[in-house]
């Protein structure tokens, strides 16, 4: 792994876990994409035509399409960013075939500075919040069994 990628990583992982616990239910949402997203690129890993992987395409383009719908139905800014840096990632799908010059490291380079975009957004939208003194989900989580009224 490369120093950057370890970055993308520990950043990813530490962003997830505040906006989890101190985010609301847009931010977990958006945690929630991106864990799927991840887990489900090595499904379509290994699909490829030349330079472009499909796999990594296709799962763009359905978690383009999750953060337009949470963009659309929330009432915060990040989903807005989130879904304008993946739709500049499906741009960099769609340079790798117009574009005969663009490397795989270029592609690698370009998709995951825009990744770095993506977490930034969601924790914007996490310190957005604790700036206007919006409480947290779980804060107001039960963590016990409700019992039935009697």
């Amino acid at each position: 792994m490369t120093p950057f990628s370890i970055f993308l990583l520990v950043l990813s992982l530490a962003v997830f876990l505040i906006a989890w616990l101190k985010g609301g239910h847009a931010e977990r949402k958006g945690v929630l994409i991106c864990i799927l997203a991840y887990l489900s690129s090595y499904a379509g890993r290994g699909l490829r035509i030349d330079d472009l992987q499909i796999g990594d395409a296709i799962a763009d383009l359905i978690v383009t399409g999750a953060f337009a719908w949470l963009a659309l139905r929330s009432n915060r800014w990040w989903p807005f960013a989130a879904t304008a840096s993946m739709i500049l990632m499906l741009v960099v799908h769609a340079s790798m075939v117009l574009v005969p010059e663009l490397t795989v490291r270029g592609d690698m380079a370009a998709r995951m500075g825009l990744s770095v975009v993506l977490v930034l957004s969601i924790f914007g939208g996490v310190v957005e919040r604790w700036l206007a003194g919006e409480r947290p989900v779980s804060e107001t989580a039960t963590w016990t069994r409700r019992r039935p009224a009697t």
